[in-house]
């Protein structure tokens, strides 16, 4: 399973292809460089993302999870432009669900 950041980064480096810039993956997920290198771990950990040469690309994996989606031909442009997002939820939510923000510690 993926977060919504991680799945943007991917929706990024989908669109951007080899043209990607670490400070706009930070600036658009509004990372510091700690975190985004945790996240871009994280990605290349669970294949996902592919390191080659020094270069980040979608791994097979990572594709097959955009194209579940329907991100494949997403753009991050566009994703900006839009006045509203509308995103699907398999399962509602309901006043009686329990909220548990992650991370959350007593």
């Amino acid at each position: 399973m993926v977060d919504f950041k991680e799945l943007l980064v991917l929706i990024y480096l989908n669109d951007y292809k080899d043209e990607y810039l670490f400070t706009e993956i930070k600036q658009l997920c509004n990372f510091t460089t700690s975190q985004m290198k945790q996240t871009l771990d994280k990605l290349i950990e669970k294949g996902l993302l592919l390191n080659q040469d020094g270069s980040l690309i979608l791994g097979s994996k990572g594709e097959v999870l955009l194209k579940e989606k329907g991100l494949t031909n997403v753009s991050i442009e566009e994703l900006f432009q839009m006045d509203t997002v509308t995103l699907s939820l398999k399962k509602t939510l309901s006043f009686d669900d329990v909220f548990i923000p992650k991370n959350f510690k007593l």
